[in-house]
């Protein structure tokens, strides 16, 4: 009883905060950059938020943005992609309350219309850590860097439809993106070099580098920092991810 007394008072006090513009979060040991009080000053400014998420799995699980675009689904819009048909399906229901948000059942490839994705076979998902059904790949070995998927005969292969970056924002008309996320285990690289910044410029890139498990090499971080530097983007490093944003002094925040 007490414990759900504790719930309630802590959303009553949060609620309060939000009202004038404030939010209550925990700082970690290791916490030096908060997304979401990033996208939050984001909103604080701009009044809206327009997103596309390359490989949203659920859009719950571990998702970076999920709690925000419930919070603020009046002014959140955006494009969700997943191209697992399973968890697509639990996608979709996870943002059936945010008309704004469209789910796609699509991957992004820079050159191929199909391609395999390496996962975790269903069947086999209670016997890892839930977060396992998250490491989908193309690449066949990515499992091996995870550390949580015992051997190759817990993975499969589904293939899966592909459509290039660029295509992407020209088929759904898209000429203004707020905040473009990126997890696709391994495959964040090939999609931030293989943008035409002429064609769109998001204001904030966050994206996955996952160094320490040698998900990018350090020379392709380095790589990737180096290009968006070129750019104008400022580039924040976290332990495993990364959030680049273009330094605007109207904002009066940075």
């Amino acid at each position: 009883m007490s414990s759900k007394l504790s719930t309630k008072t802590k959303a009553y006090v949060h609620n309060i905060f939000r009202r004038f513009g404030y939010r209550v979060f925990k700082i970690g040991g290791y916490s030096i950059f908060d997304f979401e009080s990033f996208l939050c000053r984001h909103l604080a400014v701009h009044k809206t938020l327009t997103f596309l998420q390359i490989g949203a799995n659920d859009g719950v699980m571990n998702d970076p943005i999920y709690k925000f675009n419930m919070d603020n689904k009046s002014v959140v819009s955006g494009y969700v992609l997943e191209p697992l048909p399973d968890i697509y399906e639990k996608l979709v229901e996870n943002y059936k309350s945010c008309p704004n948000i469209k789910p796609y059942n699509l991957a992004i490839h820079a050159t191929e219309s199909e391609m395999v994705l390496h996962r975790v076979k269903p069947s086999r998902a209670d016997e890892v850590p839930d977060f396992a059904r998250g490491i989908a790949s193309f690449y066949q070995t990515h499992w091996e860097k995870t550390s949580i998927v015992p051997n190759a005969d817990y993975m499969e292969q589904v293939k899966v439809k592909c459509v290039s970056f660029s295509d992407f924002i020209k088929s759904n008309a898209i000429d203004k993106l707020d905040l473009l996320l990126l997890d696709t285990e391994g495959y964040d690289y090939q999609i931030l070099m293989s943008i035409d910044f002429t064609q769109i410029m998001p204001r904030m890139i966050r994206f996955e580098h996952g160094v320490r498990n040698d998900i990018m090499s350090p020379e392709s971080f380095m790589e990737v920092c180096s290009h968006l530097n070129s750019l104008g983007y400022q580039v924040v490093a976290e332990s495993y991810d990364a959030t680049a944003y273009l330094l605007d002094p109207s904002d009066l925040v940075f």
